[in-house]
């Protein structure tokens, strides 16, 4: 049961990051750079601290420009997490 919803979160989590890196471009240069072992001498944790801020920004600025589909996504996340809690 626990991997299971490890797993599930993991997908989630890959989902959500495969959206913004199609919707904005800086997100996908950013993994990129990360996925390659570009960046010079930065150690792994500065480089996902620097994807980390880069996808918090564009969480923020597509939520606020797409501020009523935002609405419908987050109310259906917790719809849909309801309904299979229980």
């Amino acid at each position: 049961m626990r991997y299971r919803q490890v797993l599930l979160s993991l997908t989630a989590f890959a989902v959500v990051v495969g959206g913004l890196m199609y919707v904005d471009p800086r997100v996908s240069s950013r993994f990129t750079e990360l996925a390659a072992g570009e960046g010079g001498v930065s150690s792994w944790g500065d480089r996902l601290l620097g994807v980390g801020g880069i996808v918090l920004s564009t969480i923020r600025h597509q939520s606020i420009e797409n501020a009523p589909l935002m609405v419908f996504a987050v109310v259906g996340a917790v719809l849909f997490l309801f309904m299979v809690r229980t």
